[in-house]
This record gives structure tokens, sequence and C-alpha cells, in this order.
């Protein structure tokens, strides 16, 4: 952002609310919004350069894979996998009532959901390899640690630590109100968003 942090530029075009943005490998920005679509954006001119169309409900979640491709979730209980290049739909996972969607280290693609879950899959075939329960109630974020261990938090109040080879919590942190969304520091600590508008800055258990 420009000092003092003025709007330097806008992109319009979606006629819903926009839920999430993901930037792209050739540096163009996804958006995907409440009116059931996603736009590709050129940064530079602002200029929509394509539009994903498929869902049947809104978007909630983008996610760029090693491939490039682009994998998108919705409450219509899909997961959808992008060509960005042409904007064809390559696959389709139907799933659960997905919420969050993070790409793991093996490059498997993880998926957090209103049913307390998150389930592992593989992005060439969309089969789910593993399922990782515990959580009792909605998981509205996911983050991978830099050691490889995946994080979720969950609107029962915790934030659990998962090994993804052994498909196993190894680690719990408590906080006083739902998560809402997570992201790791450069410093090795763990930073949550909660329901009421706070940040809690917590250390990883190693």
């Amino acid at each position: 952002m420009t000092p003092p942090g003025a709007e330097s530029a806008r992109l319009e075009g979606h006629s819903s609310w926009v839920a999430a943005l993901c930037v792209l490998p050739d540096g163009r920005l996804a958006s995907g919004s409440a009116d059931k679509t996603i736009r590709l954006w050129d940064v530079m001119t602002g200029a929509e350069s394509a539009r994903l169309e498929g869902h049947s409900d809104s978007i909630i979640a983008l996610c760029v894979l090693p491939d490039g491709r682009l994998a998108s979730t919705s409450h219509d209980a899909t997961i959808r996998l992008w060509d960005v290049k042409t904007g064809a739909e390559s696959a389709r996972v139907e799933r659960h009532p997905n919420v969050n969607l993070c790409l793991l280290p093996d490059g498997r693609l993880a998926s957090a959901s209103d049913d307390a879950t998150i389930r592992l899959g593989d992005v060439t075939t969309g089969a789910e390899s593993a399922r990782l329960e515990g959580h009792s109630s909605s998981v509205r974020a996911l983050c991978v640690l830099p050691d490889g261990r995946l994080a979720s938090g969950s609107a029962d109040n915790t934030i659990r630590l998962w090994d993804i080879a052994a498909r196993r919590e190894i680690a719990r942190l408590e906080i006083d109100n739902g998560v809402k969304c997570l992201a790791a520091l450069l410093d090795g600590r763990l930073v949550a968003g909660d329901h009421n508008g706070r940040l809690h800055w917590l250390e990883i258990i190693t």
C-alpha cells in the first residue's frame, strides 16, 4: 500500500462480495466471489482477462497447485480444478461442505470442512487419501508450518497440529474463541484470528 495506506487501484466486475484471492504463477490475480465466478485480473492494467464459471454456489477458497492449475471450493460442496491458460475446468471432486483449501508439501490438497474433518486428496485423481478427525466443530482455517506439519483452526476454540504422514494430532492449542484464520510467522510463531476480531500470537510446540 502507498503511504499512508491510500488506495492505488480498484478492480471492479464481481456482482457480489469477494471471498477469496490468490496470485497465479503468471502474476495475474484470481478472485472468487459469491456471484459464483472466479475472475482473473491483469494487476498492471486492472483489466479482467478471464472468467471461470461452473460452480453453482458462492466461491469460498482458492489455491494454486504445483502444476499451475487453480483449485477452488464453493458452498456447492465441490472442489474444482482449472486450467488458467484456457479457462477450462479440468477436474471436479465431489467432496464435503468445504470451507478452506491448503496445498501440502507432498503436493496433496487439504480441505477443511463444516463437518469438522480435514480431508487430504490427490489433485490428479481427485481421490481422498486420508482424513484427519478430532475437531468437534467446523474447521475454518488451515496453514502449513515451516517444518511440514499442518495447523488447523476450528470453531471449537482449538488449533490442532497434525503429523500428516502419520495422520494423527500431535499438539493442541486452545484460545477463548472460535478460530477464523491462521498464518505462520517467520519467527516460528503462529497467528490466529478469532470470531471477535482479535489476533492471538502463539508459540508453536516443537
